[in-house]
Parts: C-alpha cells; structure tokens; sequence
C-alpha cells in the first residue's frame, strides 16, 4: 500500500472552516486542494424513481373543445392526438412489433391496371458513344454560350418570379406552357468567317485611326527595305597574327598570349617603335625682324577712358541706391487709371490688385497706391474744422471721397496689405497745419498726437517713412478749403528729414539712418522753426531741407553775425537730372527782397554750379523789421509772352539782356525780416 503524502499545515483560515462543516455535517472534515486524500470513496446509488402520479380522466375529444391539458411528465402522459371513444372502447392501431418473428402488416392491394389505355411503345435507344479517338472538341462560340446563359437566367428570374415553390420547369429541363425556344444550334448554317487582311491592310487601317504610329512604321519599313537581309551572317574578320614567344617561354601543348602594360597598349610597342626626339627645334621657315622679337603694340588702338565713359549711357533715375532719382512717371499714369468713381461695389481687393499687381518692386507698388489716394481723396475739412471728425473704415473712405491723417494712412496700409506689402500706422505729432513755433524762453509742452503717417517696406527690406496726406495736398486756412496738389516729396525724402517735421508714439518707429534710435521730444519741439519751404520746391527737385539761413527769422541788425547773409539750396540728390526724368531744365532762381527801408524792391538772379543756387545779400538791404516784409526765393516759371513752364532753361543773361523778362514765378521758400 503506497505511502499518504505528508499534507502541508493548514492555515488558521483554513482549519475554522473545516471544524465548521464538520460540526453542521456531522463527518469527516473534507480533504482541502492541498490535503487531498489519495483512496476517493465510491459515489452512492441513485435513489430508486418516484411511483407515477394517477392518470387524469380522459374526457372525449370534439373538435371545438381542446384536449385537457396535462401536466404530468412525459412519461406518464397519454399519447396525444388519439382517436374518439367507441361506445367506451378506443380503436388503436397494434404497436409495432419489438422482434424479427412477429408477423409484418400485409401492404394494401394494387389499384387494378388499366385495360383500355394503349400500351406506349418503349423509348428508341441512344446511339452508341463514340470513343475518345474518334470524339471531335469543339470550342463553343461565344454566341451560343451566352445565349444558353441568357436563356438559363432568364428561365431562373422567371420561374422565381412565378413559382413560390422553388422548382421550376427549366430547371427540370421541361419546357413551360407558352414560351417560345430558341431554335437548335446549328454550325453549318454559320455565315463563312471574313478572309485575313494583309499587313498592307492593318497598316492603311491603323494610318487611318493612328498617323504618329503609321509614320514610325513606315519609316522603319523603308529603312529595313534599304538594307537586304543576308541569309545568313557575315563571316568575322579574321585577326592578325599575334607574335609568337621564343621556344624557351612556350609550355608544353599550347601557347599563350603575351602580356602587355597599359604603356604598351597606348604607344602599340609591339607593332611600332617611338620616334626619336629632336635634338633641336626646326628653324621657322616665316621671316622674323628685329631678330624674332614681337613687334610691338600699336599705342593708338589703345581705348582711351574718357571716351568709355562718354560712351556709357547716363543714368535714368532708376538707381536702386537713391530713391529721389527714380523715375516713376509709368507708375504715376498707371495709378491715374483707376478712379474711385469706377470701382466695383468699392473692394478693396480689386483695386489694390489692379494698381500695384503690374509692378514686380515693392517701392512701385506703395508709390501707386500714394499716388492714387492723392486723385482720389480729399481732406475733410468740413469736419476738421467742425470738430466732428469720426474714424473710418476703409471702405467708407473710398465710398466718400473724404478722409483727414488717419483715413488716407489706414487706407494705404489696407491696400497695401492686399498685395504683401508690409506696413503700419504710426501717429504722432507734425508740424502741419495749426504748428506754431514756441517763443524763446517758452516751457516745453507736453506730447500731443494729432497726426497720422505710414512706415512701408520697400525694396531691399527698408522700412520708409511717408506721409500720405500731407502728399495728396493741403489745407487753405484762410478759406478752409482744400487744394489738391501731388507733392511727392513725402514719398522721396530719407527718414531723418521726414522726422524734422513728424514725431511718433511709439519710439520703434523713428527708422532714422544716422545711428541714433529716438530723438528726445524736448529736441524735436524747441527745434528753431526753419524757413517756410512751399510745395513747389520739391515739384522742382529740390531738396526740401537744404534752404539757408537754418532759422526762419533772419535779423537786419545782428551785432554778433556777418554783414552778409548768404541764401541758398540744393537740388534733391547730387546726380538728379531733370531732363532724364523728362521734367525738362532747370528754372532761373532769385530772391525778392524789399531794400534798404522797404523802398528799394529788388530782383536778385542766384548763382548756381549745377548743384547748387547761392545769392549773397546785405543784412540793411533785406527790409524793415517789423513790418511783415519777407525774403522769398522764386522760380521764374514763364518767360515773356510764353505759356506757363516756359521758363525753364531761362539763365541769367537772357534775364538780363531782355530787361527782367520773367513775366511769372512761383516761391519755393521764405524768411521773415526781424
């Protein structure tokens, strides 16, 4: 008898439940998982089957009135549907026998045969089968395979739509009532197959549908009928001989290729020998004077420089370094061809693309867009001077015509911002109209922001400073009307002069380019008022700031300056030229001034280099202080009898000879006599 297992120790768990169901059963404590008993006992007998409870009373069956339900198990139920009672007694059918030696049911007897119905003769026998040599395959054509197809399907569908039974008459292979068959598949009734066509055919046919094709083809043809086919290849060339070693190098039974080095099969050593180098080098068989030295270099076909420079075209003002030189006649006509009466429902979008989507430069593009708001808006001085200035959108300003700083600068930057041009809005104090200068000894006023402006980036990522409104015209204070008039020189000047006369907010946007990053406000306010520089000056190309004596007040009596004044400007760039940009020639300047006691009005021509215009006059000779006399600097604009602008090209002795033909002028700056 094999040994029990030692049983692991119980858990204290463990050992409570099993006393626990000891005492409820009164046995054994079970073996747990771990302390299984290896002898299992064997498993009771099942207890015998419970007597059948008693049979209900059968009442008799009708066909109105259901069988009485039973309830009792299956096997002490009745037979179900059983046949009535007969006068107490049931016919049932004998049970069926349990072995081989009772006697089976007899069968019922055969219906009796038909006598006067003719015997069918018996069906003809089928031919026999032919064997598989003598059996011919023929592929079916495509024709008659989807014509069964068809007919099967069409036999299907309608057999499923008709007949809910699931069988139909075709798929027994029985014809239906009122169908009419295809007739039998005959092959000798076929029509003849159409005869091949020839290559000479398939090509005229694909030339007809496919001419790039049949041109390949054609031209092959031809070059393959232009050179015969042999019938068999031609032989190869036979080789040369190769040189043949000495008996020495020679192994047994065959011979071997001699080796040869890359200077072998370059030089053909084996075949030829190099030529031998010259000692010295053939005599030239030209003459040589001056014992074969060159001959010398003619000097007189040397290029001369001045006449390379002569040469060279002069500039256009189209020069990427200096924005005052540049020509933007094309630019200024194409931003006149769009009215603001002629756009549609006034979108933004179409007009900045129809203005600036022709010009590549970046700077063309915001000049047109400053040159357009000059055509198109005016200042409102209705509501300047009303005090009832509102802001407005861009849309609005293009819809009324009217804007004042902040209209004209947001509708640049809206436009703008349309095709990629980068820029913003800056406001902040200008010297516009309104400016007073501040008396000596005046307290410094606070910041004041009254004005607006626009920094644009143009070519080569500068950011410019321009000043849109001032630009278009200006503000008459004496009839408080506007005067539209183009001055492009606050699309030209360099930041540092625009910022002469604008100070902004924000201290990011001075964009100055002589190294300093903000102007103190107290410098910029308490600056010396300079002279009075009217628009004409910069329509004349010159500079705006370049007009001296600095302040605009130059005193008669001046103990600690000279006797002297001297007056002068300078054209916008050193290398402008009025004739290239198509403005013609320069006018003749001179100085008004009203004499010694303002008695003695005087004309006085100025002096000028090219680049400069220059008068000296005594300080006794400029007027009365006090009185409002002025010293003006004017531009003969007609000549004569001519029309206007006739005066450019006037010099000074043609003014002169002609006694002082200057019939009018336009000033271009002014000082005050103090």
């Amino acid at each position: 008898m094999a040994e029990e297992a030692s049983a692991p120790s119980l858990s204290l768990k463990a050992r409570i439940a099993a006393l626990n169901l000891q005492q409820v059963q009164g046995g054994s404590v079970p073996p747990s998982h771990g302390n299984a008993a290896t002898n299992t006992k064997k498993k009771p007998p099942p207890p015998p089957p419970s007597a059948p409870p008693p049979r209900l009373a059968e009442r008799s069956q009708t066909a109105n009135v259901p069988p009485v339900q039973n309830y009792a198990p299956t096997t002490a139920r009745g037979v179900g549907n059983q046949p009535a009672d007969n006068g107490g007694h049931r016919t049932v059918l004998p049970p069926p026998a349990l072995n081989g030696n009772s006697a089976k049911p007899s069968l019922p007897p055969r219906l009796p045969s038909r006598t006067n119905t003719p015997r069918q003769p018996p069906p003809p026998s089928l031919p026999p089968r032919k064997t598989s040599s003598q059996s011919v395959l023929r592929k079916d054509s495509q024709e008659s395979i989807s014509t069964i197809a068809s007919t099967q399907s069409m036999g299907s569908a309608r057999s499923g739509y008709t007949n809910t039974s699931g069988t139909t008459a075709t798929s027994l292979g029985e014809a239906q009532p009122g169908r009419v068959k295809a007739p039998p598949f005959d092959p000798s009734k076929l029509p003849p197959l159409p005869p091949k066509k020839t290559q000479e055919e398939k090509d005229a046919e694909l030339a007809r549908y496919d001419p790039v094709r049949s041109k390949y083809l054609t031209r092959q043809k031809s070059s393959t009928a232009l050179q015969p086919t042999p019938s068999q290849p031609p032989s190869l060339p036979s080789r040369p001989a190769l040189p043949t070693r000495p008996s020495s190098t020679r192994s047994s039974g065959s011979e071997t290729k001699p080796r040869r080095s890359a200077l072998e099969w370059g030089l053909n050593k084996s075949t030829e020998t190099p030529p031998a180098v010259p000692t010295s080098r053939p005599a030239s068989t030209r003459s040589q004077p001056n014992g074969g030295a060159p001959p010398p270099i003619p000097l007189s076909s040397r290029p001369d420089l001045a006449s390379i420079q002569a040469s060279k075209p002069r500039s256009n003002g189209q020069s990427g370094a200096c924005l005052k030189c540049r020509d933007f006649r094309a630019v200024d006509a194409h931003a006149a061809r769009f009215p603001r009466e002629s756009i549609p429902s006034h979108d933004l979008n179409w007009l900045a693309h129809q203005l600036c989507d022709p010009l590549p430069s970046l700077t063309d593009k915001a000049r047109a867009i400053f040159t357009w708001l000059h055509h198109n808006i005016d200042y409102n001085c209705a509501a300047f001077f009303g005090g009832c200035v509102q802001p407005s959108t861009p849309a609005n300003t293009i819809a009324s015509g009217l804007a004042v700083c902040e209209g004209y600068a947001g509708l640049f930057a809206a436009l703008g911002a349309q095709v990629g041009l980068e820029s913003v809005v800056i406001g902040g104090h200008g010297k516009g109209f309104g400016y007073a200068p501040l008396a000596p000894g005046s307290p410094v006023p606070s910041f004041q922001c009254g004005h607006a402006w626009n920094a644009v980036r143009i070519d080569g990522g500068e950011w410019k400073l321009i000043d849109a409104c001032w630009g278009a015209g200006s503000v008459d204070g004496a009839s408080r009307s506007y005067k539209r008039h183009f001055t492009p020189s606050y699309f030209i000047m360099d930041n540092n002069e625009f910022g002469m006369k604008h100070y902004p907010e924000d201290s990011r946007y001075f964009f100055r380019t002589d190294g300093r990053a903000t102007v103190p406000w107290e410098e910029y306010i308490l600056a010396p008022p300079g002279p009075q520089v009217y628009g004409a000056a910069g329509d004349y190309g010159l500079n705006v700031v370049s007009f001296k004596p600095w302040q605009r007040e130059v005193r008669v009596h001046d103990p600690n300056g000279p006797s002297v004044v001297r007056f002068e400007f300078e054209k916008r760039c050193p290398h402008y030229d009025p004739e290239a940009l198509g403005e013609g020639k320069q006018f003749m300047y001179f100085v008004i001034i009203e004499g010694r006691g303002g008695q003695n009005k005087q004309w006085l021509p100025m002096e000028h280099d090219g680049r400069f215009w220059w008068c000296d006059i005594e300080r006794v000779e400029l007027g009365v202080p006090g009185a409002g006399h002025k010293v003006l600097a004017c531009a003969g604009t007609k000549w004569l009898d001519g029309p206007e602008g006739s005066g450019r090209g006037v010099t000074r002795d043609m003014w002169e000879r002609d006694r002082y033909g200057i019939r009018g002028y336009s000033g271009v700056a002014a000082w005050d006599v103090a």
